[in-house]
């Protein structure tokens, strides 16, 4: 009666067995009749019960199958989310999904490629959120043969001096490291990269300087090609350096035409840690068994604190002295000093 009068059984015949409905229907029968079912009688009850009962099961199929079936459940996923993405989004739920968008969308979706256009978009916002649409496209091209030939064009781009002073940028040289990891890179995209680094170097915080350090050291272990950069002296300023720092195509910026003289200039830095870790630049970086890859991400966490704390718990073996008999009497003594200053220089000595 639940079930309706089309289908009497359709509430409460899914699982039962075809000689149970049988078995009611012909109670049923004899109780509305009054009279006990002849043979023949109940022949027809059991069969009507039986062909009512399959019909049952094939509506239940039928309606299981619907969503049951993968490749129906997998087009109606991914047209929800790419009209999901064309709302606005929140700047932090922005970048949850393009954090996630590679491990929990992807797969699951037909056509992963159809992708390809929201993360290209979102390449224009920049530092961390144009990097991690970048690894969405890295993954679309190692992994679903996505064309994408400026890539590494977008990737240089958004390589500038913000990168070193931003909160997040742990997560940015991450992804930067995983993108150049591979040696089969071309010498001058390799070169391009270093020399950039190289570049922006000069103006970050120290931090920063030795992350590019780092950076540089591990890039011309991978690309031996890249080595001319490391001996040739043709470059000690930015005028006389043949590098155009301002070109937006690595294939045109010179790179190898250049020299790394920067990471010459951090062995003279002005903090103790960056001076001292330039050092590793010096080293024979063909020498693969002599050296190591310096690992990137406890580097991306350092900072001014860090830094310091690691200087004071250093141990002095010499500790500075004054070099003078009388020591000193001033700290604005020299010539240049007193051209540059003029008057207060020239207070300083009358009131001594």
């Amino acid at each position: 009666a639940e079930g309706g009068a089309e289908d009497p059984h359709g509430a409460w015949c899914k699982g039962v067995p075809v000689g149970e409905l049988a078995a009611i229907d012909a109670a049923a029968n004899r109780r509305r009749d009054g009279k006990k079912l002849t043979a023949k009688g109940r022949e027809r009850a059991v069969a009507a019960a039986t062909k009512e009962a399959d019909a049952c099961r094939a509506r239940a199929s039928a309606q299981r199958d619907k969503w049951a079936d993968g490749k129906r459940r997998r087009e109606l996923f991914q047209r929800t989310w790419l009209a999901l993405l064309r709302a606005p989004f929140p700047d932090d739920i922005y970048r949850k999904i393009l954090v996630r968008a590679h491990a929990d969308v992807m797969p699951h979706m037909p056509s992963p490629v159809a992708l390809s256009d929201f993360f290209t978009a979102s390449i224009d916002r920049g530092g961390l959120d144009g990097m991690l649409a970048l690894n969405g496209i890295f993954h679309l091209m190692t992994k679903h043969q996505l064309e994408y030939p400026k890539f590494y064009d977008e990737l240089y781009g958004l390589l500038d001096s913000s990168c070193f002073r931003a909160a997040n940028r742990v997560g940015f040289f991450e992804l930067l490291d995983v993108f150049l990891k591979s040696p089969a890179l071309p010498a001058y995209l390799a070169g391009a990269f270093i020399k950039r680094t190289s570049r922006l170097a000069i103006h970050a915080p120290p931090a920063g300087a030795v992350l590019a350090v780092a950076y540089c050291h591990n890039l011309l272990r991978r690309h031996p090609g890249c080595g001319v950069m490391v001996h040739r002296e043709n470059g000690e300023s930015t005028e006389s350096d043949p590098f155009v720092a301002d070109e937006p195509d690595p294939a045109r910026c010179r790179a190898l035409e250049s020299s790394i003289w920067e990471m010459e200039a951090m062995s003279k830095h002005y903090h103790a840690q960056v001076s001292k870790f330039s050092e590793v630049l010096k080293k024979d970086l063909n020498d693969r068994v002599k050296t190591a890859e310096i690992p990137v991400k406890d580097i991306c966490e350092a900072n001014y604190g860090s830094l310091i704390s690691e200087e004071l718990r250093a141990r002095v073996k010499t500790a500075p002295m004054a070099s003078m008999l009388g020591g000193y009497r001033g700290l604005f003594r020299d010539a240049v000093t007193a051209e540059c200053l003029g008057g207060s220089v020239r207070w300083a000595a009358e009131t001594e």
